[in-house]
């Protein structure tokens, strides 16, 4: 009679226990990741994404045009066409008052209160594959034939003020928050046996500061860490590595993905990072979000049927956005997953 009554009381002590895991798994779990619009009107790859300074628009990049798209109601509110090949870099200036559109052999120039074109950059030879507003005068820009231009306002006239060369393509260009140094991927995607680095410029001096071999194929993205610290590089490796600016040692790699991983981006006061992913096959077009601390992944999904080519958070933290190669944009609730 008293094994029985031991046993009764086990099982209703871990009853008890198991109730209560479910319900703090109930209280604490995260909550899903749900999309809020999709916009379909993209003619082709979305090549990138950016959102307004205000939030309340998604610049969209595609080839031969950038869109404006309002977040409230997915309508497009501007179509700026006629430009020569993909979109593939989007920056805007800090007040808001300029848009930058990288594309082939130029970057080009809009005033944001009627979208008229200001100006033409030219000075790369091959398709700008990065671009950043330094502060409302000054822009960085970096290319794939290896070149990357420090542009400057004077006199109400843009004009190159430095310049730097490299042997490779420039794949990504990455700014630190406090606007300090910028990283360059490089790599040739063509030669997948090609080991990928990143450089990284002292914006002060304007030369490079230090180069760093880091992956096995070509590097695809980058971004900066909340904290200036650090550089995520994606790779054509299908990994992501976490590289110190201060000494270049890699501090974490993340492996989750089975794909190439075609961009990174960051939230802002937040240890998430969302990366997208995906190649020539139909397969593991990869969402994922995770923790840079730790490497826990968040979530992981395949929303688009092509695959991932860009991905965007509004600085508010509200929205995130991804661009497929299957010519849709989906704007997610990002909020309520931070939660």
């Amino acid at each position: 009679m008293k094994s029985v009554l031991n046993h009764c009381q086990i099982v209703i002590l871990f009853l008890s226990l198991l109730n209560c895991f479910f319900s703090v798994g109930f209280l604490t779990a995260a909550e899903p990741l749900t999309p809020l619009k999709t916009i379909s009107q993209a003619t082709g790859t979305v090549s990138a994404l950016r959102f307004s300074v205000d939030n309340q628009s998604l610049y969209l990049g595609t080839y031969g045009q950038l869109q404006v798209v309002s977040i409230e109601s997915a309508e497009t509110l501007q179509k700026l066409d006629k430009l020569s090949g993909y979109i593939t870099s989007i920056a805007d200036s800090p007040d808001g008052k300029l848009l930058a559109a990288g594309h082939y052999q130029k970057v080009t120039l809009f005033n944001t209160e009627d979208y008229s074109q200001l100006a033409q950059l030219k000075h790369h030879r091959g398709q700008v594959s990065g671009a950043n507003f330094l502060s409302d005068q000054q822009l960085l820009t970096a290319a794939d034939d290896g070149t990357v231009a420090l542009w400057k306002l004077t006199d109400d006239v843009w004009s190159l003020a430095e310049s730097l060369e490299y042997d490779e393509p420039i794949t990504s260009l990455a700014v630190d928050p406090a606007i300090k140094w910028a990283a360059i991927g490089l790599g040739d995607e063509t030669r997948v046996t090609r080991p990928g680095s990143v450089a990284i410029i002292d914006l002060e001096s304007f030369q490079e500061k230090k180069s760093h071999v880091i992956h096995k194929s070509a590097v695809a993205s980058l971004a900066a860490t909340n904290d200036g610290k650090s550089v995520l590089s994606g790779s054509f490796d299908e990994s992501i590595i976490v590289t110190s600016v201060i000494d270049g040692i890699q501090t974490g790699i993340f492996k989750q993905h089975a794909r190439p991983v075609n961009c990174i981006t960051t939230v802002l006061n937040q240890d998430v990072i969302f990366s997208g992913s995906g190649g020539r096959y139909k397969e593991k077009n990869e969402l994922i979000g995770w923790t840079l601390s730790t490497g826990e992944v968040l979530i992981k999904s395949e929303p688009h049927a092509g695959k991932i080519t860009a991905v965007a958070v509004s600085s508010d933290g509200k929205f995130l956005a991804t661009g497929s190669q299957d010519e849709t944009a989906i704007i997610w609730d990002l909020a309520t997953f931070l939660k």
